[in-house]
């Protein structure tokens, strides 16, 4: 905020509300600065990461050249389909391609690493993100096949940042009757609190869980599912908290 500028990172659906909520916590020089963010990082193209893009086009803002930043399949699946070609085509957005673990700077005390995560792929990859500011860093992987999948220890990763914010989309096994959870794809808010309790424990990483279905019975303030996370040291993200970097 210091510097006045405001990126968004995954372009829900509800991207308008999303923005205005950060705007309303900024001060800015002119009305046009707040119009959109100032760059998007995408993580991968399932409809809930991306679909927001839809409102920066010629029938929305029709904004000018906002950076999207993305990997090369992303980019390709964005530039050879519509609606999201014509965004491309008439320069709503500017793609900026991204490789796993090279640090880009998005000012000069902002920064993102992108890190590749199994997912199912069906459209691109998939990435998460480490965000660092001038004092702390943060995690950030919404969806993930399991923390078994990954060449990459997530007890470790997360020991590395202050902050993590972690695919919470499911809380067990037998919440979505009759559905193979399997091939849906998302680690259970029970075995990534089994994985990483020592974590939590330690106190040194804040874990927060994030993209969690509307199934999830950890939605329930009163209920004995958000009361174990509490329990265990663990966290659920909500609309509007602040992080500071």
């Amino acid at each position: 905020m210091k510097e006045k500028r405001a990126f968004i990172v995954d372009a829900s659906s509800d991207i308008g509300p999303q923005f205005d909520m950060v705007h309303e916590r900024m001060v800015y020089d002119s009305a046009a600065e707040f119009n959109a963010p100032h760059a998007i990082l995408l993580t991968h193209a399932h409809i809930g990461h991306y679909t927001g893009l839809m409102f920066y086009g010629y029938e929305g803002l029709s904004a000018s050249r906002i950076p999207v930043y993305c990997t090369s399949k992303m980019a390709r699946f964005l530039e050879e389909n519509g609606p999201w070609s014509q965004l491309v085509r008439y320069e709503n957005i500017a793609l900026q391609i991204i490789r796993p673990e090279e640090e880009i700077s998005l000012t000069p005390r902002i920064s993102f690493t992108p890190l590749l995560v199994p997912h199912r792929d069906e459209y691109s990859d998939t990435v998460g993100f480490i965000i660092a500011g001038p004092k702390k860093s943060l995690l950030y992987i919404p969806d993930i096949q399991s923390w078994e999948a990954w060449n990459r220890s997530i007890k470790e990763e997360v020991r590395r940042t202050d902050y993590a914010i972690l695919d919470g989309t499911f809380f067990s096994p037998d919440e979505l009757p009759g559905r193979d959870l399997s091939k849906i794809g998302h680690p259970f808010i029970t075995a990534s609190m089994d994985v990483l309790g020592p974590v939590a424990k330690s106190g040194k990483t804040r874990i927060y869980f994030t993209h969690l279905n509307h199934t999830n019975l950890a939605l329930d303030p009163d209920g004995p599912e958000q009361k174990e996370i509490t329990k265990k040291g663990f966290h659920l993200a909500s609309d509007g908290m602040e992080i500071m970097l």
